[in-house]
């Protein structure tokens, strides 16, 4: 056990040198007196409007979660997919990736209705399409914003077209035969079976995840629904920085956002610290945003998830201490009255 906990430990402490590292590496852009002076002067009426739309693109996400399972015949109160997911959002600000929290609200949601495989498969067909309509969205108004940077444009169309190939081979035959030869010529040969039950698990959640290609109806649906759900989200982004003072192309902002949220998930640094800044700071600046007001704008972005942080931290204190309201969020599927218009009505 020490030995497998030894690699994470080590990984760990990475993560953070890479934060302090990235964090020193900005220092001269952080404490220029612009830094602090682009915060002096913010909107605040402003920035109260974006945060409203990012709780509203947070609710919106927490719909989209709940259509999923539903057509798995997973029936959950809309109280309680609300609630768990800003739960997530609070060990996202304590997990090295944005990813952290689409894992706990699996684990917490595959707890809570005991069907492990559908909870799990929810969260990433969830997160996927909306990840989809993030990198889609990007890459088209890009193709309508005139003098783009070629960086830009680029990442962002390498992203979404990355997104729809490696979507496409996920659903094809030949990578569920890849698997199966994986198994048989590796994973029970090279490793003597010891790894044949974690493998097959995984085979089975990739099969349970490839059977939604069959679903065109729900995943229109979900596109649609994440059609909503970015744009309040693009909109609570840019009405922040409009906060700020600075008013870039929007569809050059889009893009910006979009390779952003991608360079999120990448677990090179604890909680993204100094990558989400760095990001900002480069690509914010092509569009003519000071560095000082680039940084202030990625810190901003981060006080508002911390924000949503602790509303996640006290409903995951509160629901600690009212197990009964947690035992009452699965539904049972012959009367559930979790309905798409009892959640559109919130």
């Amino acid at each position: 056990m020490n030995t497998e906990a030894q690699p994470r430990k080590w990984l760990r402490y990475a993560r953070v040198a890479v934060a302090l590292v990235l964090l020193l590496i900005l220092l001269p852009t952080l404490t220029q007196p612009q830094f602090l002076s682009t915060f002096a002067h913010i909107n605040l009426p402003l920035a109260g409007l974006a945060f409203a739309l990012s709780l509203a693109s947070v609710a919106a996400k927490a719909q989209r979660w709940g259509i999923v399972l539903r057509a798995r015949g997973v029936n959950v109160t809309y109280r309680y997919l609300l609630t768990s997911y800003f739960v997530g959002l609070f060990f996202n600000n304590f997990l090295p990736s944005g990813l952290g929290g689409d894992a706990v609200r699996a684990y917490d949601s595959a707890h809570t209705t005991g069907r492990s495989k559908e909870a799990i498969t929810a969260v990433i067909l969830e997160r996927g399409s909306g990840m989809l309509v993030v990198f889609g969205g990007g890459s088209l108004l890009a193709l309508f914003q005139p003098n783009l940077p070629l960086s830009i444009a680029l990442l962002a169309h390498g992203l979404f077209v990355g997104a729809l190939v490696g979507l496409f081979l996920l659903w094809q035959d030949f990578t569920n035969e890849l698997l199966d030869r994986v198994h048989g010529r590796v994973i029970s040969r090279v490793f003597n079976g010891r790894l044949d039950t974690p493998w097959l698990k995984f085979v089975d959640l990739y099969q349970e995840f490839r059977s939604y290609r069959h679903e065109r109806r729900l995943l229109v649906i979900l596109l649609a629904q994440a059609l909503l759900t970015q744009a309040l989200a693009i909109l609570a982004l840019y009405t922040l920085i409009l906060a700020l003072g600075y008013a870039p192309p929007f569809g050059a902002f889009s893009a910006v956002t979009g390779i952003g949220t991608s360079l999120d998930l990448v677990p090179i640094s604890l909680n993204s610290l100094g990558v989400r800044e760095g990001v900002y700071v480069y690509f914010l600046g092509l569009l003519a945003i000071p560095g000082p007001a680039a940084a202030a704008f990625a810190v901003s972005i981060r006080l508002v998830a911390l924000l949503q942080a602790l509303l996640g931290g006290f409903l995951f204190l509160w629901r600690g201490v009212r197990p009964a309201s947690r035992s009452s969020a699965a539904l049972p599927s012959s009367n559930s009255t979790t309905t798409p218009e009892c959640i559109a009505r919130g």
